[in-house]
């Protein structure tokens, strides 16, 4: 679903921030991670940060992009209103189920200018920076249809298993006392964090080294977006009105009930635990007896994500699925399913519309997301991101595509601007932070 896929990273910033944050405390390990020897990690970290920085410098879109992209979120979930509109798509065909439609944008870094434009049969991207966007509606009946949306981003040449090491090291660095913790936190990576530090503040830490040599690790953030009102006035706005209000948690279980990783965002405060050993995750509330356990291949994942939108509480709690790690020569990703039900939170008058139509999503195949790094065709590093979904119309869909799209009509413009700029002021210091501890130009403030 289009609008889930560009959408769903905003609530989530907090997170994302949060997590360079807790990456600037072990940049030196990380950063070596990267590469095989200094020169190429540095080669490999200039490739990703610029990669991310084209994608989101002055970005402009052609009018054939700008309206499919409005259309496509404004009737996300009732796709008959948008199905027969020609401007939206770039393929429309017949099946004996119904309509099948596709539309592919493709964006590229030109005169310091990131451009969209739409197309057919697009490449796989092949310069730094390109991207591809796939997005399809099939329909399966005559209420019923899928979704399919796919991105790949050209992120330079590091290779995927590179991106594992350097999450290793962040992990192992915080097997640390909490004092070398914040002094790292403070100097490591200072144009990082002089970026971060305006929106998220390291709150506390808390190590507690465990009998069998392993670190339980509790980091504590606080967002706050008055700190960068001064420079993002639009953003700070729309982070206050819509995320910091919030409540989010994340959790990976195994079949045998261990936990091994907690993520939770209440009151702006996001709370993280985990517990490694050498940079290995180990379940947080079970000791080791003998050899430390390998964390499964495939978790289970437990999600509560409620949003506000005007007086209510909007979201699910209770939101279960499988979280598989796709670790191939070629692919480094984390791939969730969802197939039950979660338990919704609505507005009063909007629970009176509920049917079994709020159901579809989790139906059948139920809905898939992937994120991850995987090589392309010519060697190149590509970062993808697939979400596919299944909607049945219905008046309670289309009171939550409303939601959705007010949402984003009021972050399009000069919100999502400042964000941008936000974006690419980071992957710039990110990238001199790196230049620093691994040798070479461009160190500048």
């Amino acid at each position: 679903m289009p609008i889930s896929l560009r959408f769903a990273r905003r609530p989530a910033l907090a997170l994302g921030l949060a997590a360079v944050l807790v990456g600037t405390t072990g940049c030196r390990g990380a950063a070596l991670a990267a590469g095989s020897d200094p020169a190429t990690a540095r080669a490999n970290l200039d490739g990703l940060t610029t990669g991310f920085e084209y994608r989101f410098t002055n970005v402009t879109r052609s009018r054939k992009v700008q309206q499919s992209r409005l259309r496509m979120a404004r009737y996300a979930f009732a796709p008959s209103k948008v199905v027969g509109d020609t401007s939206v798509w770039t393929g429309l065909r017949t099946s004996r189920s119904g309509a099948e439609r596709r539309v592919e944008y493709q964006g590229r870094f030109v005169g310091n200018r990131y451009v969209f434009e739409a197309g057919s049969n697009l490449p796989v991207p092949s310069r730094l920076g390109d991207q591809r966007h796939d997005i399809s509606l099939t329909q399966r009946a005559s209420d019923l249809w899928t979704w399919q949306t796919a991105v790949e981003h050209h992120v330079g040449s590091m290779p995927p298993g590179r991106m594992e090491d350097m999450i290793k090291a962040l992990f192992a660095s915080a097997e640390r006392p909490a004092q070398a913790l914040r002094v790292d936190y403070r100097a490591a990576s200072p144009r990082s964090m002089a970026v971060v530090g305006r929106m998220v503040r390291l709150d506390s830490i808390f190590t507690v080294p465990q009998n069998d040599g392993s670190t339980l690790i509790t980091l504590q953030m606080r967002v706050d977006s008055e700190g960068i009102r001064p420079w993002f006035p639009a953003y700070a706005r729309f982070l206050a009105k819509y995320v910091e209000p919030s409540r989010y948690r994340y959790r990976l279980t195994d079949n045998t009930g261990a936990e091994w990783f907690d993520a939770r965002a209440v009151n702006r405060v996001l709370t993280m635990r985990f517990r490694s050993l050498r940079g290995e995750l180990l379940p947080i509330n079970r000791s080791a007896t003998g050899a430390p356990p390998r964390m499964p291949d495939t978790l289970n994942i437990s999600v509560d994500a409620l949003a506000k939108f005007g007086p209510w509480m909007v979201g699910v709690t209770e939101l279960h699925g499988e979280f598989v790690h796709i670790d191939t020569p070629r692919e480094r990703a984390w791939a969730m399913r969802f197939t039950r039900e979660p338990k919704w939170h609505l507005p009063l008058f909007a629970e009176k519309m509920l049917s079994s139509a709020i159901k579809s999503p989790f139906e059948g195949s139920g809905t898939y997301f992937k994120l991850g790094l995987r090589t392309g065709p010519d060697g190149q590093t590509l970062s993808e991101r697939v979400l596919n979904t299944h909607v049945r119309e219905s008046a309670i869909m289309r009171f939550l595509g409303s939601l959705g799209f007010t949402a984003m009509s009021d972050f399009a413009g000069q919100v999502e601007d400042e964000e941008n700029r936000l974006f690419v002021e980071l992957m710039q210091a990110m990238r001199r932070d790196g230049a620093a501890i691994l040798g070479g130009g461009d160190t500048g403030p």
